[in-house]
């Protein structure tokens, strides 16, 4: 399968690697997941691991699904794969997630009869949200009267966006918000700490409640024109890469002999950048690896870096994979210095308060963002001396 050349670039790389990296390309068998922050020879890990699959077992280059974030993360990682195996690179199955999806469809195009739809345009996206802006009642949370009465277009369109990342239906988010508004009597900020003039202690601040509860509306009523959008995708034939996660989990889901197939050609699964893998992403991963009691998965991610969502919806994407698969080796090969970083990140997050870790309004889902608090001066300066 692979010639001198090639395996003598295989053990020149292995023998480079240091004892934690290598035993991350050796423990090929369970599910793995490995901690590496910037600079730890992530694509090299990942490439010297297929290379040892491919090496030290009956597999075949196609039986390797590799997933990465980006699509300059895809033509790394073949590069790579190249100098270890030479053309057997080009059969390694790497793709982004959105890409293994275009090629899902592209195999069953009878199933998804998407033979006449076309990628939707930026121009389109905006003039269909002005068509949704334009049907808004008189008394429409979001309906504008002066100014530019299509203010909410790029908030309406980023909000579209995370729901399909995530696969998040209006009514998920309308109970993650009425959920966040029952909670607020019972946070610090939103109770006087001592009594005032008009207000005694352990009292309610009502204007801040008010003001939230305008916000989750707010929100609450953006989410309810998702299923507007994507009807007029469908009425004018088109879609958006996101689409295409979504219509494969569906698809996966009601013909689990469609999933089958592909539960059965990979016999090995790698994921680069795990923590940033959305929702819907995660939950495509987790049907090709249902087929598996201990699924050869191996992921690679940095928790310093990890996306938070809505508080009590879901947890890091790290956190769910140790539950869900309890895997054989954890490795961690962080320098020193990033994992005393993480170490004060996590103190600082924990004395936080006001909600999840987001960029705020609809883009964001709606949650007010936390607030730096809960180290000392000594601690901020060793995280901005860390951060340099």
């Amino acid at each position: 399968m692979t010639n001198k050349i090639t395996t003598l670039n295989f053990e020149n790389a292995y023998n480079q690697l240091n004892e934690l990296q290598q035993s991350a390309v050796t423990e090929t068998e369970g599910p793995v997941l490995v901690i590496a922050g910037p600079g730890t020879g992530k694509t090299q890990i990942l490439a010297a691991r297929i290379a040892n699959i491919l090496t030290t077992t009956d597999s075949l280059p196609e039986n390797i699904l590799c997933l990465t974030y980006t699509d300059a993360g895809t033509i790394a990682m073949r590069k790579r794969l190249q100098q270890f195996i030479g053309a057997d690179a080009y059969r390694v199955q790497v793709f982004t997630f959105h890409s293994f999806c275009n090629n899902v469809i592209q195999e069953n195009l009878d199933y998804f009869g998407l033979k006449g739809l076309d990628a939707i345009s930026e121009l389109e996206q905006i003039a269909y949200v002005h068509e949704i802006i334009d049907g808004f009642g008189k008394d429409h949370p979001l309906k504008r009267y002066t100014g530019d009465v299509y203010f909410e277009t790029k908030k309406l369109l980023s909000l579209f966006e995370n729901m399909k990342k995530e696969n998040w239906s209006a009514d998920f988010l309308a109970q993650k918000a009425d959920e966040y508004l029952a909670d607020l009597p019972y946070r610090e900020e939103f109770t006087y700490k001592k009594a005032y003039k008009n207000a005694k202690a352990g009292d309610i601040k009502q204007h801040l409640v008010d003001a939230e509860v305008v916000k989750m509306n707010t929100l609450k009523a953006a989410a309810h024109c998702f299923d507007v959008y994507q009807e007029l995708l469908k009425r004018n034939s088109r879609y958006d890469f996101a689409d295409m996660i979504i219509w494969v989990i569906k698809a996966f889901k009601d013909k689990p002999e469609m999933l089958s197939i592909y539960q059965e050609r990979f016999l090995y699964f790698l994921v680069d950048e795990y923590q940033d893998t959305s929702g819907s992403q995660n939950e495509l991963l987790e049907l090709l690896l249902n087929y598996w009691d201990k699924p050869n998965v191996f992921c690679v991610g940095d928790d310093d870096q990890s996306i938070y969502r809505f508080q009590g919806a879901n947890v890091e994407n790290i956190e769910q994979f140790i539950k869900k698969f309890a895997p054989i080796l954890g490795i961690d090969i962080r320098s020193e210095a990033e994992k005393e970083l993480q170490a004060l990140r996590e103190t600082q997050a924990r004395a936080a308060t006001g909600g999840v870790v987001g960029s705020g309004g609809m883009g964001g889902v709606g949650l007010p963002q936390t607030r730096a608090q809960g180290l000392t001066p000594e601690q901020l300066a060793r995280i901005a001396e860390l951060e340099a």
